[in-house]
């Protein structure tokens, strides 16, 4: 039988201190102790714990799951882990001197006394101070001695709650609620979660408040889940359950008490100052919570989690599962310091916590012998097993994988597959557009109107000043200005030296002057604003896309990749556009430093980071690509499946037409659509002027690091061989082999005829389920190859059925 420890504290740091009272229980009412002692004020301990958590901890730069919070970053980020560790040495070792007064001895002496070392400990902390609710309760060398003990929080008022156990038992039925994920990641949650053995779990993914209260009353819960962005602001608790609405608890009160009322045992948030949050839950009384004292990052959060919900299925008890969770978290305190400080339960001490069993409303203590077990399903044999040729199969699609790897190793199915990608790229889901872009399209009116092509100097100083007054994160010319155009050229090159947030174009290996950056931007100041324009071209694909999607992109060369970086001294002629970064690079990372984010770091594998996304480069054989030439820093360009950014003419710039609004805070690019220009590119989409290419580029890495837009990216490789695809490639030989060998054993009296219609209708069948699949893994961001498992569906499905002639379907 467990032990039940409540230990109430009643006063203030600053002048009273705190009378402790102390009760010891049998989990099942008898009351075995009462002490009573106190411990003295402490002002500079709460001084210690207020640094530790807002001046040290918070300000590591680690992605928090709370809303709103800007932190100037000093020194580098081993030197604040190195401070923050240091710093919770210091508080915990005052604490423990703290719970070492002698007017406390008594308490804790008795303490020791009363409870067995191998006893279960359920250990309430019951107090209104959040001070003292925040403190690391479980560093007192009280819990050392005891490694069945676990402490939860409480406060000194609550009362009973009957809880509903609903017949006959069911799976545990979760309420998810993933709600504003912006700068954060829960899909590792939402993985956890949905793995859940005897549990029905429903997601609620960035719901409104009507959809969230519904689900509340109409629908009985035994836990309820939230992960996303919270706050807590000025004492009172806050979720944000999407994009734009954001709600304290109190305003879902009748909600959640009609969920308690129905049986909800257990809340969980995986957010951020969940102590904000209990100030009101505990008013509504739920039996259990389980919250983050302090924000909390993602990896640390999901990590807990999935901990946590492991050990409490398998059939630990609630408050040991929590420990053994929590305490797992420590292996991650090198990278994310007091990770295990921050897990903590909020008990009602009048409801025994559940365990898993009683959450599917079996009674307690149900032996395991009548609970039900998850059986394998039994196997059903064929009746044609004998005559199934399984082995015929096996090697025949070993043998055209192996062919067909051969193949596209040499490059033959390059431009198909290219071809291939094209077309799934046009046919994904629409998307908004990004509105942190802004493109200003010189058109053919513009040059109409401001004296023909090339624009002046003069109008493009113009143009700046302009832009500038609006307080643009940054703005980019994709235009080439090595020699004067018209007049102002030393008002244009003023405007350089005036605002550093200008960018412009050069372009290398293109044997000619005019490509290169202005001459006068040789000095220090000026040539960091530069970044070059040329991009990575394919060959034409052999198919054309389909008309009923769109036009077929022309026969020039393609663009599919971002060039992010090259080395000048690689380049094969001399050029004066030595920048070594793209123009989309240089833009968003503008961008991405303004809005404090780490922005350009090398990790252990020697791979450039933006924040926490890492810029994989493409390899010398990547998805469908057989021979990169491996000189520069490569990504897949994942287009925007529609303009990546708001377009206005130039025009309506000069003439005072845009709103502040749509160049506030926004990445610029000013460049020709005109014709005259000739500046445009093929791209999956048809022609595109390369002023959009470039914003394609640059929303590109901007909603990868802010919005965890998913970059393109393979299967995995090893040793220069892509073991991945190959994978991939004998999964659907063997599926394409199995189908036909199982229309080849058929009983059924068909006519040859009939056997032929029923294969090719099954062929084309896989080939869409195929091509299904592989549009939805590029939604995602996941380039499956498709041209070689069709290949690989059709030849092995062909040479099962006919590898010992025709079958005659009417012989039985």
């Amino acid at each position: 039988m467990g032990k039940w420890v409540i230990l109430d504290l009643d006063g203030d740091f600053n002048v009273t201190g705190f009378r402790a009272t102390l009760e010891i229980q049998a989990e099942k009412g008898f009351q075995a102790l009462k002490v009573k002692g106190f411990l003295p004020p402490d002002p500079a301990m709460v001084a210690q714990l207020q640094h530790h958590w807002q001046e040290i901890y918070r300000p590591l730069g680690i992605p928090l799951r709370i809303k709103g919070q800007k932190i100037i970053h000093k020194g580098s980020i081993n030197q604040r882990l190195s401070d923050c560790q240091l710093s919770a040495l210091a508080l915990r070792e005052q604490f423990r001197a703290w719970l070492n007064a002698e007017s406390f001895r008594p308490i804790d002496r008795r303490l020791r006394e009363a409870l067995g070392r191998n006893d279960v400990i359920r250990f309430l902390i019951r107090t209104q101070d959040l001070n003292l609710q925040k403190l690391p309760w479980h560093e007192w060398d009280f819990f050392e001695r005891y490694p069945n003990a676990e402490v939860a929080l409480s406060t000194p008022e609550y009362e009973s709650v009957q809880v509903k156990r609903a017949k006959p038992p069911h799976p545990v039925r979760i309420l998810a609620i993933l709600g504003n994920s912006q700068g954060i990641n829960v899909e590792t949650d939402r993985r956890v979660l949905a793995q859940m053995p005897q549990a029905e779990v429903t997601f609620l993914v960035e719901p409104d408040r009507q959809q969230l209260n519904d689900h509340l009353w109409e629908t009985p819960w035994d836990i309820l889940f939230f992960a996303g962005h919270s706050e807590t602001y000025h004492g009172r608790g806050r979720i944000y359950i999407n994009q734009t609405d954001s709600l304290t608890l109190s305003e879902l009160r009748y909600g959640l008490c009609k969920a308690i009322d129905q049986g909800l045992q257990l809340a969980i948030f995986n957010a951020c100052d969940g102590l904000g949050l209990v100030q009101e839950l505990q008013q509504l009384h739920i039996p259990q919570m389980i919250v983050m004292r302090e924000p909390v990052a993602d990896q640390v959060a999901a990590v807990f989690l999935r901990y946590f919900l492991k050990a409490f299925a398998s059939g630990e008890s609630f408050y040991l599962a929590v420990r053994h969770a929590r305490e797992r978290l420590q292996g991650l305190e090198h990278r994310f310091p007091c990770a295990s400080w921050l897990p903590v339960i909020y008990q009602n001490p009048l409801v025994m916590p559940p365990d898993w069993i009683t959450l599917q409303g079996y009674p307690e203590q149900t032996p395991p012998s009548v609970l039900p077990a998850l059986a394998p399903a039994e196997p059903v044999l064929s009746p044609y097993k004998r005559r199934f040729p399984g082995l015929t199969v096996l090697w025949m699609s070993v043998l055209v994988t192996l062919v067909i790897l051969v193949i596209r190793h040499l490059g033959v199915l390059q431009p198909f597959e290219l071809a291939a990608y094209d077309q799934l790229m046009r046919s994904r889901p629409a998307e908004t557009l990004d509105p942190r872009i802004l493109v200003v399209e010189v058109t053919q009116d513009d040059l109409n109107t401001l004296g023909g092509y090339p624009l002046s100097d003069a109008v493009l100083a113009q143009t700046i000043e302009a832009l500038q007054a609006f307080e643009p994160v940054a703005i980019a010319l994709d235009m080439h200005r090595y020699r004067p155009r018209g007049n102002g050229r030393q008002a244009l090159l003023a405007k350089f030296r005036q605002y550093p947030n200008l960018l412009i174009a050069c372009a290398y290996d293109q044997g000619d002057q005019d490509y290169g950056p202005p001459p006068e931007f040789s000095d220090e100041q000026l040539i960091d604003q530069v970044g070059f324009s040329n991009f990575a071209l394919d060959k034409p694909p052999l198919m054309p896309a389909h008309p009923a999607i769109i036009s077929a992109p022309s026969t020039g060369y393609a663009v599919r990749r971002q060039l992010l970086s090259y080395a000048p001294d690689l380049a094969s002629t001399q050029s004066p556009c030595v920048t070594p970064y793209s123009l989309s690079f240089q833009l968003a990372y503008q961008f991405l430093n303004q809005a404090g984010i780490q922005p350009l770091t090398v990790n252990e594998a020697d791979q450039w980071q933006f924040g926490p996304v890492v810029l994989l480069p493409l390899t010398r054989r990547f998805g469908g690509y057989q021979n990169l030439d491996g000189l520069s820093s490569q990504l897949m360009l994942n287009y925007r499946v529609a303009d990546p950014g708001q377009r206005v003419s130039l025009q309506q710039v000069l003439t005072g037409q845009i709103s502040a609004d749509t160049i506030r805070d926004r990445l610029i690019l000013v460049g020709y659509t005109a014709p005259v220009a000739r500046d445009s590119v093929d791209t999956p989409y048809g022609k595109m002027a390369g002023v959009w290419v470039h914003a394609h580029m640059a929303s590109q890495l901007l909603s990868a690091v802010i919005d965890r837009r998913p970059l393109i990216a393979e299967l995995p490789q090893r040793w220069n061989f892509p073991w991945g695809d190959g994978g991939w490639i004998l999964a659907w030989a063997l599926f394409g082999g199995g189908v036909s060998g199982g229309l080849r054993t058929r009983k059924d009296r068909l006519s040859r005829l009939g056997l032929l219609l029923t294969w090719t209708l099954a062929m084309v069948g896989l080939s869409w389920g195929l091509t299904s699949l592989c549009l939805w893994a590029l939604a995602q961001g996941l380039w499956l190859p498709l041209i070689p498992p069709i290949l690989s569906v059709l030849l092995t499905g062909s040479f099962v059925l006919f590898s010992r002639g025709f079958p005659n379907a009417s012989l039985s």
